[in-house]
């Protein structure tokens, strides 16, 4: 979950186990014993994203995310749709590494 100083609203969780806040960043994405590839990150948890990619992965596939200035996040891909997919993360993010991301490159919220 945010923190307050971040999301700032209460979280309606949609039988989620983590809020997911939007985000717009282009990040590099590797699959197991392949090269990094460029992905569009649409939103983001502490256990795990949302992204696009042009290349096919499977679901159960291993990947790890690589954020701009920060190492790889080990994640699976649990789901996918057409080149739409999520991941989840092997460890849920620390929250300091989740506000970092979220200052960096989250989508201002709008008003209800």
């Amino acid at each position: 979950m945010a923190s307050k100083s971040v999301s700032g609203q209460r979280w309606d969780h949609d039988g989620r186990r983590a809020e997911r806040l939007d985000v717009k960043m282009k990040a590099a994405l590797r699959a197991s014993g392949d090269a990094k590839f460029e992905i569009d990150v649409h939103d983001i948890s502490v256990v795990g994203f949302r992204f696009d990619a042009v290349c096919k992965l499977n679901v159960g596939d291993r990947v790890w995310l690589t954020i701009p200035g920060m190492g790889g996040l080990e994640s699976i891909i649990v789901w996918r749709e057409n080149f739409h997919y999520g991941s989840e993360f092997v460890s849920p993010l620390h929250m300091a590494v989740f506000d970092h991301v979220l200052k960096q490159f989250g989508k201002p919220r709008q008003s209800d």
